[in-house]
């Protein structure tokens, strides 16, 4: 693909999050989202280091996502060391109804997520999905948060932060903690910035105005919903959306074009976030991931507009799309 090795070997700032513009969302190795062939998770983490990306994302709930991420680090670690990149995972959500907030279940996650991922400290640890819990497990004495900035202190994790879906909670969790004088260091939204939602517009300001440094858009293809065939099986969306998805990735094939590097492209013009998490199955996403983001970053540097027949197409897609432009999905689902 031409791409070009931006890597170089330098370590990452440890006073600031310098993260590469693109996070490895390495969830697709649990392999609920497509399968994944053995030798890909390496090879795929090596891709990704040689194209300049400097940080992962993975959780205890993504089946053996750490172990295998982990798997990858130590065999790489010669070649790039654990000072070249930042890990960012997660704590308190183990199962698809499995949560413990509590603070000796916080510690013990750390300490196994450590372990998995050859590490002897985290960068970012994320509460993980907390509009599932009662506000006080969060927030509380004894709660995740509690619990996190005091290992953040000990100087296990570097950076604390909060994941979920609805935004308003996200909000009510950054607003309590920045008015208690110990602001949230790291938000993560997911699905809130893509081509059929683009919510999370509305609430980066508000996240600032709480002291949150850094801002994170996930799903930038809405968990696997933007791209040609049909979404995971347990996706949320609805029929009528997945149906709207169907004809928009019809059409943009029928105009050469390809539904998920279009909702990439799109994600990646978002400006004040500080970078997007993206799923990357194997080496191939890599480089496609890689190539659309130097796409995107020559466009802005040379001030060049969307191409006419690519901004037609994006039009399109949204009209239909439009019947269910922000409409979030519930979460948790109502049979939760």
């Amino acid at each position: 693909m031409g791409l070009m090795h931006l890597y170089q070997h330098k370590e990452v700032s440890n006073d600031k999050l310098e993260v590469s513009e693109l996070i490895f969302g390495a969830a697709v190795f649990s392999g609920w989202h497509n399968h994944i062939e053995e030798n890909w998770p390496l090879l795929s983490v090596r891709r990704a280091f040689e194209l300049g990306i400097n940080a992962f994302d993975t959780s205890p709930y993504y089946g053996d996502s750490e172990k295998i991420l982990g798997s990858a680090f130590y065999t790489l670690r010669e070649e790039f060391p654990r000072s070249s990149y930042y890990i960012f995972t997660k704590v308190g959500r183990y199962g698809a109804k499995h949560f413990d907030y509590t603070a000796k279940q916080i510690r013990e996650s750390v300490k196994e997520s450590c372990k998995r991922l050859c590490t002897d400290y985290l960068d970012v640890v994320y509460a993980h999905d907390v509009e599932f819990v009662k506000f006080e497990d969060i927030v509380g004495e004894g709660g995740a948060l509690h619990e996190l900035f005091k290992l953040k202190e000990q100087g296990k994790i570097r950076y604390v932060g909060i994941s979920g879906y609805p935004l308003d909670v996200l909000f009510k969790v950054a607003r309590f903690q920045y008015e208690r004088d110990q602001p949230i260091d790291v938000i993560l939204s997911y699905s809130h910035y893509c081509l059929h939602n683009i919510k999370l517009v509305d609430y980066i300001q508000k996240f600032r105005y709480t002291g949150v440094q850094y801002i994170m858009n996930a799903s930038p293809l809405s968990m696997g919903l933007l791209r040609n065939g049909k979404p995971p099986e347990w996706h949320p969306a609805s029929t009528g959306l997945r149906y709207a998805v169907a004809q928009s990735a019809l059409l943009a094939t029928e105009n050469n074009f390809n539904i998920s590097k279009l909702a990439l492209q799109f994600a990646l013009y978002l400006d004040d976030i500080t970078s997007t998490v993206i799923g990357l199955s194997n080496p191939t996403e890599v480089e496609e991931a890689i190539a659309s983001l130097q796409e995107v970053q020559s466009r802005k540097r040379e001030e060049k507009t969307t191409p006419e027949n690519e901004k037609r197409i994006l039009n399109e897609i949204h009209q239909i799309l439009e019947p269910y432009f922000n409409r979030s999905w519930d979460s948790p689902p109502k049979d939760h």
